[in-house]
């Protein structure tokens, strides 16, 4: 593999921080509940990722009993395969490239 073609593959990898501003202003794509992050909400969040790539996820109050907010995030990240990008309150934007 030549210099150039790997270039472009390790950035087919980073983020694009355009889509990250983009989404950001968007409505939450999903919201994880009192059940907190159940096999439905995995497989959700995988299906809108596949899909969008980008997703913004909101987390009611309720959803946090013991965890923190970024403890939860980081948890939907770790079981739908993807990267959390950063938390804003009660929301945060994840993604899978």
């Amino acid at each position: 593999m030549d210099r150039a073609a790997n270039h472009e593959l390790s950035k087919m990898k980073e983020p694009d921080p355009r889509r990250i501003s983009i989404v950001w202003h968007e409505t939450a794509m999903m919201q994880i509940g009192k059940a907190g992050i159940t096999d439905g909400l995995v497989k959700e969040a995988k299906r809108l990722l596949k899909s969008h790539k980008y997703i913004k996820v909101r987390a009611l109050r309720s959803s946090r009993e013991n965890a923190s907010k970024e403890a939860l995030f980081e948890e939907l990240c770790r079981q739908a395969g993807a990267t959390l990008v950063g938390v804003r309150g009660n929301t945060a934007v994840i993604y899978k490239l």
